[in-house]
């Protein structure tokens, strides 16, 4: 692809507008399943989640205690779906977040382990995170959508994106 060239899902070289079509005109009312496993072929699917809790902390030695509205964003991958076009239940991902995020709810977080030895910044609060989601979708999830990355904001305007990928 040329360096000014935009990303289409066009045949190769065809020169055309037209998005690839699907052969849905042959396939039969029986036969749902078949035509959803052709439309997810080759695809690529990303699920993102959101949660939010209200909490305080304070950074030792000298921070002052203070309270945000925390969002946090769980994004998931995974390059399959199932008979009904899904990645995974919706329900089930937003359960594991939610849980995690109670944690924390209404909490001084310099009182949970581990923010009682280590900083709880927003990165230290992120990772932690990120790594407790890691664990509950293997133990509750085993073989459903992969964790890629989770977004913790302290604020609408700030925000601190954790993920198992080398920064640059």
């Amino acid at each position: 692809m040329g360096k000014n060239e935009r990303f289409s899902p066009q045949r190769p070289g065809d020169g055309g507008h037209e998005p690839i079509q699907l052969p849905v005109q042959s396939f039969q009312a029986s036969e749902p399943a078949l035509l959803q496993r052709s439309m997810a072929t080759g695809m690529a699917y990303e699920l993102a989640m959101d949660s939010f809790f209200g909490a305080s902390h304070a950074i030792r030695p000298n921070g002052e205690r203070h309270t945000h509205s925390f969002r946090i964003q769980a994004t998931f991958v995974t390059d399959s779906v199932d008979d009904n076009g899904m990645i995974c239940g919706f329900r089930e991902v937003s359960d594991i977040l939610d849980t995690e995020a109670r944690r924390y709810v209404n909490q001084f977080i310099n009182e949970i382990k581990p923010f009682d030895v280590v900083q709880p910044t927003g990165e230290n609060l992120a990772t932690v995170i990120y790594r407790n989601l890691v664990s509950a979708l293997a133990n509750g999830m085993p073989g459903g959508p992969r964790l890629v990355s989770v977004t913790l904001w302290e604020n609408p305007t700030s925000s601190v994106r954790v993920g198992m990928w080398r920064a640059a």
